[in-house]
């Protein structure tokens, strides 16, 4: 325990140049090993599990390291120290996904409970940390993908034993070569003996047990569009299967160019007007030694997340929206535009198990690929403009006390800035 709780905090992984990402609830992060092993002994259970480690981890891109970290002080606190159970935490910054770990110690200094990880807790785990995700606009797994294998069936097809998942993804995969389309494929089950069920999510029985499993749950490469993917041989599907663990690509930072004299960019009004200059005053906080030490809290904070505020600049940019009704607006179309693609997925997704022509399979999953790159950017414009609607009036607070303190310095003497766009009590979310 005390390499993994090592590990976890490891400087080089948990630390850039500002912060270290450590905490921790009921114990000190220093003497974690030290602490978790004397509660074990006051209650005597110093047998079985020591401790359990987790893990939560987020998209490449999707959120800043204070974000990061600060989510996975709100699951360790709604799942483990609310309830007097010991843990440490970190934030991991030494990968594409930035993720959390968790070690709990297995006893309860409290009561000397020890911590039951069943079906139940897991499945609240995901709920919270589903709750955390929506309140903080990251993307939530609605479909969770991996292998698909609980840890007894892991084992037993360790030692070879024999699983019906197993036997379905092994049929599936004897199947595949020979078959031209989906409906195809789940034709030849049934001529196996396979049950098929075929509501929102396809299911199937394979003779001699009476269970459903629905292909998505099976693994990776087994929903449907995968499933079409690997029928129509693409080599992308066989890079999927060939990892345990699939990341987005991470996108290529945007550098936003602004035509004109950049120091008198302030007098642009708007929203775009208002992300040129704090992103300005930013650049001039952060390249100035004396500055930087008298840089506020809030302000220390954006500067972590500024590629969050250059993306939402772009969609500014790219939509030329200067205004709140502006901006909501085109909140409220990208909403609409979001249910349109939604139920567009459902219909081609429906027409996916009814082709039988391979050609016209080729077309319904390439259209079907189009609507989820659509989807993702969608979601995207819809995540920046919350974040616009929430930073804009505290941005303009910042940018009265970084001027206050330029003004302190000599270094500006026009300390004014332009007032909200924002009438009062108005809501991105609502038209009234």
């Amino acid at each position: 325990m005390v390499k993994l709780i090592r590990y976890i905090i490891n400087p080089e992984k948990t630390s850039d140049e500002q912060c270290l990402y450590v905490d921790s609830f009921n114990c000190s992060v220093v003497h974690t090993a030290s602490e978790f092993k004397a509660v074990r002994e006051k209650w005597q259970k110093t047998t079985g599990n020591y401790a359990y480690h987790f893990e939560q981890s987020f998209k490449p891109g999707e959120v800043s390291a204070e974000e990061c970290h600060q989510c996975g002080a709100e699951l360790a606190e709604a799942l483990f120290a609310q309830f007097g159970y010991q843990v440490i935490f970190s934030t991991h910054l030494d990968k594409d996904h930035l993720h959390n770990h968790f070690v709990v110690n297995a006893v309860n200094p409290v009561d000397g409970k020890k911590l039951q990880t069943d079906h139940a807790f897991i499945r609240k785990m995901r709920e919270e940390n589903d709750r955390i995700c929506k309140a903080h606009n990251l993307s939530v797994v609605n479909e969770p993908k991996g292998k698909g294998k609980s840890y007894a069936e892991w084992i037993t097809e360790k030692k070879g034993g024999f699983t019906w998942r197993g036997v379905v993804r092994s049929d599936i995969d004897d199947l595949l070569p020979s078959v031209r389309s989906l409906k195809e494929l789940l034709d030849e089950l049934s001529k196996q003996g396979y049950q098929i069920h075929t509501k929102k999510y396809i299911s199937v029985s394979p003779p001699g047990t009476k269970s459903f499993f629905r292909l998505h749950k099976l693994g990776a490469g087994y929903s449907e569009e995968e499933l079409v993917s690997r029928i129509l041989n693409e080599p992308q599907l066989k890079d999927f299967m060939a990892h345990d663990a699939i990341y987005p690509i991470r996108v290529k930072t945007v550098r936003i160019r602004y035509i004109g004299v950049f120091r008198h960019m302030k007098r642009r009004g708007g929203f775009r007007g208002l992300y040129l200059y704090y992103l300005f005053r930013l650049r001039q906080l952060t390249d100035s030694k004396p500055l930087q030490k008298r840089m506020p809290v809030q302000v220390r904070k954006d500067v972590k997340c500024a590629s969050e505020f250059a993306q939402d600049l772009r969609t500014l940019q790219d939509n030329r929206i200067d205004t709140m009704q502006q901006l909501t607006d085109f909140y409220f179309s990208q909403c609409n535009l979001l249910e349109q693609l939604d139920e567009k997925k459902t219909l081609f997704r429906e027409r996916l198990l009814r082709c039988e022509d391979q050609e016209a399979l080729r077309t319904i999953h390439s259209s079907l690929s189009e609507i989820n790159r659509q989807i993702q950017t969608v979601k995207q414009s819809i995540k920046s403009s919350e974040r616009i609607y929430e930073r804009s009036d505290r941005m303009r607070d910042s940018i009265r006390e970084i001027n206050q303190i330029m003004h302190q310095k000599g270094m500006i003497h026009d300390v004014s800035r332009s007032r909200s766009n924002r009438r009062s009590g108005e809501d991105l979310t609502s038209r009234g």
